[in-house]
Parts: structure tokens; C-alpha cells; sequence
């Protein structure tokens, strides 16, 4: 680092498996907005497996890249993305804590896990470390999130009648007991992070964003949100919006997520299966009581982390 250049304040992480041009978009994106105090590393999760598209898109993208070793290798210069290769696949949260931990290693103090099927559109890290030290009993901050689908949202908030999670569509709803920020764009203080040892790997998928937020509030830290900063997400492009992978994933943890969080509810939780599967039996949803039984199953059986069964990604 020469002796004009700022310290790395925020690392941004975005985590790739098998779109690499949506991710090159995002990175971009970041690029034209953050400052030189920033670094940028590219997660390529299963990258046993997707070596061949991934050289392709990085020979073909127009920023400067270094490949970066997780465990021994030094940040990237400013203006240059690091790109690390995880072997296997590790799902969400396990992609972003190599990222996370190598972060917090070389004593940067501020990570922003950013979904690769975003573009930052408005504002930069700069804000949100500005944001960050002025409060520092706030433990994971949450920006803008637009979609075609769904009005602006930060996070979400758990409703413990069915467990089902509402949009928190303001700032102010962060402030709400059961609220949390959503893992598409999460501003974390890293030292805090660590302290609650960083993202919930175990869920692979789905429902690690309310079980870290949760988790940082059982430590005494707060969540809150930022309207300067906005990223736009195209949502749900790894397993397919309201695909029954999705939703496989989504219902098994859940259990596991109330088991941990909630285990008053469980048992009522467990009497509405029968409700459940009937109201799917009347709308002839078929494919949703095969998933529905399957995830309760392996909730049942202890399986966390990516499961062996096959799922279709295409919308049910």
C-alpha cells in the first residue's frame, strides 16, 4: 500500500455459484461507486466445478482482478477485486464467512455482505461506516432493497403465530424485538461479527439473516437501517424464486430456526402441519406437500447444512 492510500475501511463481499456475469455486474456496480478505502472480494463457491466459466467471465470483464489466497494471501490493492476460490460449495452463510474471517484477519473493521444478483444504486460504504461509528452499539445495519416484486424493504420481521416473515420496509421497523437485516445487503462491524462467530453456516440456506440478527441482540447489540445507501436486487437467482428448492430449504430450517430461537412455540408449530398439508391437499398443491413432508422429515432427522435429495429451481 503506498503512503497516500487509505486505510481499507469495508470490505465487500459477493458471493458467486454458477452466475458469474450477474456477479461481474454487481462488482461493477460497486466499483463505480465505492471509495479507494474499500475492497472487493468475489466468493466463487463451488469452484471445483465452475473453473472453465469463471476464467471466461474474468478474462472478458473490464476491472482489474487478483486471485487471493483465504488463508495466507494479503488483501487486493484498491480498485483491484479479489477473487477467492472455495472449492466446494458452502452455501450462503459458510461462502461468506471465508470472506468474513479473512476480512477480519487482516484488521479491516467493517464487512457488507452484498447478494450477487444486486446493483448498488445510490450511496456507498462511506455512509455506512459514518453510520456504523456514530453507533456502535448497532450490531448489522441494513440499506434500501428494491425489487419488482416487493415494495423497499431492509430486513424482515418474524411473526411466532405461523413463523412466516414480513418485510420490515422502514428503518424504524428494525427496532421491533423480532426484526432483522437482510442477508442481501448486511453492513456488519466486524469485531462484533466475530464476537457471535460470524454468519450461522449450519442452515446452509435461508433463515441465517433472522438467526444472526438474533443472535446479536441475545449479545446486547441493536440492528438498524440507512435510507442513503440502496442496492437493487433481482432476487432468488442461486435456487429460483418460489422454487421448491427455495422453499424446501426455507421450511426445514425454519423448524430448526424456532427450535433454537423459539422452543416454547414448537410444539404448536408442530400441531399445524396437519392444517397445512390439508389446505395444500384442497388447492391440489401437490409438490408442496411432497416438500413440506420432506423438510419436516429431515428436521426430524437432524440434517442441516445442503441435503442430499433433488430439487427442480424453476418456479412452482
Amino acid at each position: 500500500m503506498s503512503a497516500t492510500a487509505p486505510a481499507p475501511t469495508t470490505g465487500i463481499l459477493v458471493l458467486n455459484y454458477h452466475h458469474p456475469e450477474e456477479t461481474a455486474q454487481c462488482v461493477a456496480s460497486l466499483l463505480a461507486r465505492e471509495p479507494a478505502s474499500s475492497r472487493i472480494l468475489w466468493l466463487e463457491n463451488d469452484a471445483a466445478h465452475t473453473s472453465e466459466a469463471l476464467e471466461a467471465c474474468l478474462a472478458a470483464v473490464a476491472f482489474p482482478w487478483v486471485a487471493v489466497d483465504p488463508d495466507q494471501g494479503p488483501l487486493p490493492p484498491a480498485g483491484t477485486v479479489g477473487v477467492i476460490r472455495c472449492p466446494q460449495n458452502l452455501g450462503y452463510a459458510g461462502g461468506n464467512n471465508v470472506g468474513l474471517r479473512f476480512l477480519h484477519r487482516h484488521g479491516v473493521p467493517y464487512g457488507w455482505v452484498l447478494n450477487n444478483d444486486t446493483l448498488l444504486v445510490a450511496g456507498s460504504s462511506e455512509a455506512l461506516v459514518e453510520a456504523a461509528q456514530a453507533r456502535p452499539e448497532v450490531g448489522a445495519w441494513g440499506t434500501v432493497i428494491l425489487t419488482d416484486h416487493l415494495p423497499q424493504y431492509f430486513g424482515g420481521i418474524v411473526k411466532t403465530r405461523d413463523f412466516a416473515l414480513r418485510l420490515a420496509t422502514t428503518p424504524e421497523a428494525l427496532a421491533d424485538p423480532l426484526a432483522f437485516v437482510s442477508g442481501c445487503s448486511l453492513f456488519m462491524p466486524l469485531a462484533i461479527a466475530a464476537s457471535v462467530g460470524f454468519l450461522p453456516a449450519d442452515y446452509f440456506l435461508y433463515y441465517e439473516d433472522p438467526s444472526f440478527s438474533l443472535r446479536l441482540k441475545q449479545a446486547g447489540y441493536a440492528i438498524a437501517g440507512l435510507w442513503t445507501v440502496t442496492v437493487r436486487h433481482l432476487e432468488s437467482l442461486a435456487t429460483g424464486r418460489r422454487s421448491p428448492l427455495m422453499e424446501f430449504y426455507s421450511h426445514r430450517n425454519r423448524w430448526f430456526f424456532i427450535e433454537r430461537f423459539f422452543p416454547e412455540h414448537l410444539a404448536r408449530q408442530q400441531r399445524r402441519i396437519a392444517y397445512t398439508l390439508q389446505k395444500y391437499l384442497l388447492r391440489a398443491k401437490f409438490l408442496a406437500i411432497y416438500v413440506e413432508c420432506l423438510a419436516y422429515l429431515e428436521y426430524r432427522r437432524g440434517h442441516l447444512g445442503p441435503t442430499s435429495r433433488s430439487f427442480s429451481r424453476r418456479k412452482r
